[in-house]
């Protein structure tokens, strides 16, 4: 991976926002973890956001509160954001 550009680099990044911080994990296409579970305080976030966010992320964050502020953070700096409501997605039946 260190040959690859870090722009084209397909990545999918998951956030599970809680009220003081959020746990940020991520996988590549083929479901290696490439990025491990990691919290994060949220005064924290948006530098470490920049910081380790590529442009070429696919980021999922949890639909709460402060989904729509976090949203804001990282729409400029990935290629797609969903905000998804576990209780509704068919990915997560249980809401789990």
């Amino acid at each position: 991976m260190e040959d690859v550009p870090k722009a084209i680099v397909c990545r999918y990044i998951a956030l599970d926002i809680h009220k003081h911080y959020s746990v940020v994990a991520g996988v590549d296409r083929d479901g290696q973890i490439v990025l491990q579970p990691v919290r994060v305080e949220h005064e924290d976030l948006e530098g470490w956001l920049k910081r380790n966010l590529l442009s070429s992320d696919q980021v999922v964050i949890e639909s709460t509160t402060n989904a729509w502020h976090v949203y804001d953070l990282i729409e400029p700096l990935v290629a797609r954001v969903l905000v998804a409501n576990p209780i509704t997605s068919s990915r997560c039946p249980s809401g789990r």
